[in-house]
């Protein structure tokens, strides 16, 4: 009688799983990013159109960057993720 292979198959990644990360990685990743984008963009808009007015743009950058950064890196990497999982489950044959 054949013994059962001891190794267990390697787990391939749910669907639904896969889904969740793309959904919830852009639920995070397109708001922060637009935001973060809007708060570092507009010191420096203003700055340009009114050089005068504007003591340091930089410092609403860093600002910026420092309070939404780390939301758009978790978000992409949430998308990333998903869309690695996505295309790892869905290859077409070899």
């Amino acid at each position: 009688m054949p013994q059962p292979d001891p190794t267990p198959p390697a787990a391939t990644p749910s669907v639904a799983g896969t889904v969740a990360l793309i959904v919830v990685g852009l639920l995070i990743f397109v708001p922060s990013g637009l935001c973060t984008g809007v708060m570092a963009l507009g010191p420096l808009i203003g700055a340009i159109l009114n050089p005068q007015g504007s003591q340091d743009p930089f410092e609403g950058v860093l600002f910026a960057l420092i309070v939404g950064g780390p939301f758009v890196l978790i978000g992409g990497a949430m998308l990333w993720r998903g869309i690695r999982r996505w295309r790892a489950t869905h290859r077409g044959p070899k």
